[in-house]
């Protein structure tokens, strides 16, 4: 399987760096010009399917990226964004005042550390893993499109690259970026990393 992981288009949350995770936050006007230039990227590639996480501003982008292809969106809530329960809604500058002592455990405990009312990494990274594997069993031999978030994502790379979830700090994927992950007898290869080249 050759998967094409897409981080959805800006917010608004985006741009004012707010917590978004599990917040149904629609694209605004430049997260969907966004979208559009990179459905226009991909219009050329043949995708077997395309999946997006069940979040309004994942759908949005896969929808445009649909318009050139003739697979429907179909969506799967185990690539939705990490559930960041009490911080979601707050800037990020905001959190060190008030959350200062979990923030210091996310340093240190990154995979482990709930946030109050939400995900750890560790789980965002098994339900989505369990997605992946969905994808693989139905598209062996295909190539997939998958709009997703950008924590889930970057849970999937560090897996992608057999990596601990210590290290997620590594990866940075950007509003409607795109990283290609090929599939082979369970061996995965990272051949394309946060491409946003159709954005300029």
């Amino acid at each position: 399987m050759k998967l094409y992981l897409i981080r959805h288009g800006e917010t608004d949350w985006n741009k004012l760096e707010k917590c978004q995770g599990v917040s149904d936050i629609p694209l605004n006007s430049n997260g969907i010009r966004q979208a559009e230039n990179l459905a226009y990227s991909l219009r050329d590639e043949k995708f077997s399917a395309i999946y997006s996480s069940d979040l309004t501003r994942a759908i949005t982008t896969a929808n445009e990226v649909a318009k050139y292809h003739p697979a429907e969106v179909k969506i799967d809530e185990r690539f939705r964004e990490m559930d960041q329960g009490e911080f979601e809604g707050l800037e990020f500058k905001n959190l060190r005042e008030k959350y200062g002592e979990i923030l210091k455990k996310w340093t240190e405990e990154p995979e482990t550390l709930r946030i109050p009312g939400g995900e750890t990494l560790s789980e965002v990274q098994e339900r989505a893993w369990k997605g992946i594997a969905n994808l693989i069993s139905l598209h062996n031999n295909e190539s997939v499109l998958l709009v997703s978030h950008n924590m889930t994502i970057i849970t999937l790379l560090c897996k992608f690259s057999k990596k601990s979830l210590l290290c997620f700090r590594e990866f940075s994927v950007k509003e409607s970026s795109k990283s290609v992950i090929s599939c082979k007898n369970d061996i995965f290869e990272i051949e394309l990393f946060n491409d946003t080249s159709h954005l300029v």
